[in-house]
């Protein structure tokens, strides 16, 4: 038998649910087949009360569909109408907001953020913060206050683009003990990967990175949820939506773990507690 993407798997077993030929009052609609959006699906998949129909970005979900889970921007790019509930994940949208809307972050909260960060390097005092966009002030207001409460002073660093980063990063040495990228697509390519990286390593000032694969890649750590545990928020969304709850604008995934480069520690001298 040929291989088949979860994606495809997770759309095959949601379409031999009960009922789902009666059509559902849930659809997903997913940008993409790539790894992040299929784990997401799945996790949607399992944790979902009910079924759903399924839809790649190109097919817009019908407007008489209730309740709606967009994973990737080109899925959130679609319109639907004020009486459409929808749950978008894995979509750094930033100033999209509505009142029917509701955001799965692509950062863990900040109080538990700033915990882990502050165990795993207890000397951190100065955290530089480097975003663009997302996830907005908002965001950078709530993480300076989980910083008071935890000793961090927030260096908040906001720039264009990643070109930026080789001035900004020359600025702040010696202003920071470490920082922390927000997982925006404006920041985040090969070569500024490889500046931050080689920076973080050459002057032993951690890296933390908005996903763990790019711990994979030098980071020195990342506190983030996982593409699994973003699908599984947006259907408990959708459970709480339907039973009639209201829910915040944003909402952060329950679960989001601690990877460190734990390989590259001693040789790049961060200053970890491993024990």
């Amino acid at each position: 038998m040929k291989k088949l993407t979860l994606l495809k798997l997770a759309a095959a077993a949601a379409a031999c649910l009960p009922g789902a030929a009666a059509g559902a009052d849930v659809a997903a609609v997913v940008s993409s087949q790539a790894g992040p959006y299929a784990e997401a699906i799945e996790g949607f998949r399992q944790t979902l009360d009910g079924h759903f129909d399924y839809y790649d970005a190109a097919r817009q979900a019908p407007d008489d569909i209730r309740y709606v889970a967009l994973f990737g921007a080109r899925a959130a790019a679609g319109d639907y109408t004020p009486n459409t509930q929808v749950i978008y994940a894995l979509a750094p949208l930033g100033g999209r907001k509505r009142d029917n809307w509701h955001e799965i972050s692509m950062m863990p909260a900040p109080g538990p953020a700033m915990a882990a960060y502050k165990k795993l390097q207890p000397g951190l005092r100065r955290l530089a913060v480097f975003w663009a966009s997302y996830p907005g002030e908002e965001y950078m207001d709530l993480l300076e206050r989980a910083g008071e409460k935890n000793g961090v002073e927030i260096v908040p660093a906001r720039i264009k683009g990643p070109d930026s980063f080789p001035d900004r990063l020359r600025r702040l040495l010696g202003r920071m003990d470490a920082f922390w990228v927000m997982p925006d697509p404006l920041l985040i390519n090969e070569s500024s990967i490889m500046v931050l990286t080689s920076f973080s390593c050459a002057n032993a000032v951690p890296f933390y990175a908005p996903t763990h694969a790019l711990v994979l890649n030098g980071a020195s750590a990342s506190f983030a949820p996982d593409f699994r545990e973003a699908g599984t928020a947006a259907a408990r969304a959708l459970n709480m939506l339907r039973g009639g709850t209201e829910l915040p604008a944003v909402i952060y995934p329950r679960k989001a773990e601690l990877k460190v480069n734990a390989a590259l520690a001693g040789k790049c001298r961060w200053p970890f507690s491993l024990d």
